[in-house]
């Protein structure tokens, strides 16, 4: 009889949270865009990369994450941000943000955009700067087609 309530009791347990939707950990911007009516005034969990710039207006910033589907808009308070020393573009690896916040659908007070309104942001990884390397091979091509070039221009400069 006793075996049987622990059984009983375990299933139901089990059972209840399993259907409880659970965002403990973080969700993606594929998360956030497909179940947006469901998540919509919710508290979530969302990590990206800093991207472009943080846009300081004063008390709050905007910073844009990218988890490398899409690009988040993130709105909080400025000191939250002032941490982040790296931001994501062509020459740079941005700092790994985790913010925690309300996710809006369509937010009321940003003219209607998909944003979350961050409560708490956590530095998760440093960026750094992105080196470019050109292989000797392309530049030896790029020397040849241009000599190419300025020697087509000159046998047929009559022509043009």
């Amino acid at each position: 009889m006793r075996v049987s309530y622990i059984i009983g009791t375990a299933f139901v347990v089990f059972f209840i949270l399993i259907s409880m939707p659970s965002h403990a950990g973080t969700v993606t911007s594929r998360e956030l865009v497909e179940a947006a009516r469901e998540l919509d005034g919710k508290t979530v969990t969302y990590r990206g990369e800093a991207m472009t710039a943080v846009m300081n207006r004063g008390e709050y910033s905007w910073v844009s994450l990218k988890d490398g589907y899409n690009t988040i808009g993130v709105w909080c308070k400025s000191d939250l941000l002032k941490e982040i020393r790296w931001v994501g573009g062509y020459k740079n690896k941005g700092d790994m943000v985790e913010v925690t916040g309300t996710f809006h659908m369509a937010c009321p007070v940003h003219g209607g955009e998909l944003d979350i309104h961050a409560d708490e942001a956590i530095i998760m990884a440093r960026g750094f700067p992105i080196e470019e390397h050109v292989s000797p091979y392309r530049i030896r091509i790029a020397a040849a087609f241009f000599i190419l070039t300025l020697l087509a221009i000159f046998i047929f400069r009559d022509r043009i």
